[in-house]
């Protein structure tokens, strides 16, 4: 997937943009007790039995009055598996959304005359963004707050 388009749009309206990529969020800050090899050896089974697939992003949406959200469209529900299986199979014990939208998160702001605008300018992207799922990365904040890419595994069988 392309998502230069997208950057540039989050550089103007997603105020962590300088600090990690573009991406689909599959599950929300979570403490791992044990080292990152462990969450690895965790993960592993999960993103085997997932293989890659097709993505679109499209709809530009407000979230919370607050976010602003690419939804997912095709790969919807393939991200929410994945997403039910990691915590159900790997963060058991992790607190989870009540309610888990598959997107990609391109801004936020608290005024809603700003996110209008941010909605309009959206949509004037080249949308859908298309492409494919092909892997999980895992990034963890450092003690100054900077996100630190921790894992990234493929999807699909293990070579």
């Amino acid at each position: 997937m392309n998502t230069a388009v997208v950057e540039r749009f989050r550089n103007r309206w997603d105020p962590p943009a300088a600090a990690v990529p573009a991406h689909i969020t599959i599950a929300f800050p979570f403490e791992w007790a044990g080292p990152v090899s462990g969450l690895a050896d965790a993960l592993r089974p999960v993103l085997t039995a997932c293989t890659p697939f097709a993505l679109e992003l499209s709809t530009p949406t407000v979230w919370e009055d607050e976010y602003l959200f690419l939804l997912v469209s095709e790969g919807r529900e393939r991200v929410s598996q994945l997403h039910e299986s990691i915590y159900r199979q790997v963060l058991r014990g992790a607190q989870r959304p009540s309610h888990f939208v598959p997107h990609m998160t391109v801004g936020r702001h608290a005024d809603k005359v700003a996110l209008r605008a941010g909605i309009s300018e959206a949509a004037e992207m080249d949308l859908p963004l298309i492409g494919r799922a092909l892997s999980l990365t895992v990034y963890r904040r450092d003690e100054d707050g900077r996100r630190v890419r921790e894992l990234d595994i493929p999807l699909g069988a293990a070579s």
